[in-house]
């Protein structure tokens, strides 16, 4: 039976856990990744690593929470807080949505299938868990936005369904014909950006 951790070794642990499997994802891919060989890595037992983590696909939606919190803090601040028209910056945001699945190998190698199977694998609660988190870091993202007199106000209760389908696209890339993503991509972040921009009557932005 795997001994019990102090919090502070759980911290230094999960920690390690992390780092481990994301080197494991990026250098096998989601559908090879052994559980052993990253407990292994981390220095712990297979038996300690199902002390942390319920199974393997609750570690993987880990670890992909871990790079989407990385990512998607940076790309919010530089939009709140850089430079340049809120135009010019809403299409980055988007863009860069779309681009975040190519920051990392195995996220650019995932397709949906991979994701399908990840799901299914998944309690519905863990499943709900994520997605409310992601709701609430956007929706406060896009508040402040609002707020600052970045994006039309009106707007707001369809963006964070908005970057859903975004993250959706992004995932049939292969399904585009040759040559044709950038550019559709492009046009997208364009567009949303220029209608979240719009004057509104009576308004400015």
């Amino acid at each position: 039976m795997p001994r019990a951790f102090t919090e502070q070794e759980r911290e230094r642990i999960r920690e390690r856990l992390l780092v481990a499997g994301k080197k494991t994802l990026n250098r096998v891919g989601f559908r090879l990744m052994v559980v052993d060989d990253v407990a292994r890595e981390a220095g712990i037992s297979k038996g300690s690593f199902y002390s942390f983590y319920p199974s393997r696909e609750d570690f993987i939606l880990s670890i992909f929470e871990s790079w989407e919190n990385e990512y998607r803090a940076k790309l919010l601040a530089e939009i709140t807080e850089g430079k340049g028209a809120p135009r010019s910056r809403l299409e980055r945001f988007f863009t860069e949505s779309f681009n975040m699945l190519d920051r990392e190998p195995a996220l650019a190698a995932m397709n949906s299938a991979d994701v399908q199977r990840l799901m299914e694998a998944l309690p519905s609660e863990r499943l709900a868990a994520h997605q409310a988190n992601d709701s609430k870091v956007l929706e406060n993202a896009f508040a402040e936005w609002a707020k600052k007199g970045m994006i039309d106000a009106e707007a707001l209760a369809s963006l964070p369904g908005l970057v859903t389908a975004l993250f959706s696209i992004a995932l049939h890339k292969e399904d585009f014909p040759e040559g044709t993503y950038g550019p559709a991509v492009k046009l997208i972040s364009e567009s949303l950006a220029m209608r979240l921009t719009q004057k509104p009557k009576g308004g400015k932005i």
